[in-house]
């Protein structure tokens, strides 16, 4: 294996997510492409929180970024704007990544994932 995505997202569950990926990473030599997106048609969204969700997933991913360094995995930051599983699809292809990462709390539908994505999937609890 390569190359990992790991979806990120603010979640009590990311966490252990991140750790989990970084540890598999770590053991395989491999590259994590971290990917947060932001959903501008998420309800009630206006100019000033979508910067506002841009900053706090930047935030996010740096703390990513900051746990791969200490572990020496080589790592990409993603921010995306659009449909979260769309784009986790999509860049999961792009990327030719062998193994998406996600959260088991994450807002994403798990079996839709599962069914969209043509790339091994792991919900890390």
């Amino acid at each position: 294996m390569e190359r990992i995505i790991l979806y990120v997202e603010d979640t009590p569950g990311m966490a252990t997510a991140v750790t989990w990926a970084l540890r598999l990473a770590e053991g395989m030599s491999c590259r994590v492409f971290a990917l947060s997106v932001v959903d501008p048609d998420a309800p009630h969204r206006r100019d000033n929180q979508t910067s506002d969700a841009e900053e706090s997933a930047w935030s996010q991913l740096y703390e990513v970024e900051d746990d791969a360094f200490q572990k020496n995995v080589r790592i990409s930051l993603l921010l995306e704007t659009g449909d979260p599983l769309q784009k986790l699809v999509g860049l999961s292809s792009s990327y030719d990544a062998e193994l998406i990462v996600a959260s088991a709390d994450c807002r994403l539908t798990c079996s839709e994932l599962v069914r969209q994505s043509n790339r091994p999937v792991v919900f890390v609890k």
